[in-house]
């Protein structure tokens, strides 16, 4: 592993961490409250130890899938991302999900192979953190001559969305002088899609984020298209 691929792999550790430290942190501190005599342990306590552990195992269970080995992911990506959502939602509430036909699903594994959930989970995230206060997350495949999947979050309407410079460039693949755990995301969600032979375009207007991925179809690589709404 070279100097860049080592920074990359701490950045992602970083995240990982972060993710956890809050829901961790929360159980301890329901632990230390408790103290050497469960016997007065209180239902607020109990609910603190409780609802932070599931929001611990969820977002283990969707980090696990998105920047895990490709091909090792269990479980339904609608399911492991709602559950990623719940656990990180602030008081706004969790954002509604918009989730295609298992049809298209499959169509989409058949073009990208393997890594399709794990890139599917990644560019919902892109979507997702590029939008602060984000209200409805919409994913959307369309069968062309190449397969475009695109992730469409939207927030408060009077909340307008600004692209930052190194976020576009991490996105892009041309990697910021200062790589840091807030792009590391955007920048594994690039190389994910490149990897699979695809594009990706990160793009706003007003309140809304839409994260754009292509990927090329070879001639003849599958026969059945989506069903036509």
């Amino acid at each position: 592993m070279g100097d860049t691929e080592l920074e990359l792999a701490q950045l992602l550790c970083t995240r990982l961490c972060h993710d956890l430290a809050g829901p961790v942190g929360a159980v301890a501190a329901g632990v230390e409250l408790i103290g050497g005599d469960p016997g007065q342990v209180d239902a607020e306590t109990l609910g603190l130890i409780g609802n932070s552990s599931v929001a611990a195992s969820l977002k283990l269970k969707f980090m696990r899938a998105a920047l895990g080995p490709p091909g090792g992911t269990s479980g339904d990506p609608r399911a492991l991302l709602e559950g990623y959502l719940k656990a990180v939602s602030g008081p706004g509430g969790v954002p509604a999900v918009t989730w295609p036909a298992p049809a298209s699903l499959a169509l989409g594994e058949s073009v990208v192979g393997a890594g399709w959930t794990q890139t599917v989970l990644n560019l919902c995230l892109l979507g997702f953190e590029t939008l602060p206060g984000c209200r409805t997350l919409a994913l959307q495949l369309v069968d062309a001559s190449d397969l475009n999947v695109t992730v469409e979050t939207r927030g408060a309407p009077d909340r307008a969305v600004i692209l930052r410079d190194e976020l576009l460039a991490a996105v892009a693949g041309r990697t910021p002088p200062a790589l840091s755990a807030k792009t590391i995301h955007s920048h594994v969600a690039g190389r994910l899609v490149r990897a699979a032979g695809g594009s990706l375009g990160l793009s706003a207007s007003g309140n809304r984020v839409t994260v754009t991925a292509v990927f090329p179809r070879a001639e003849g690589i599958l026969k059945n298209r989506l069903p036509h709404s």
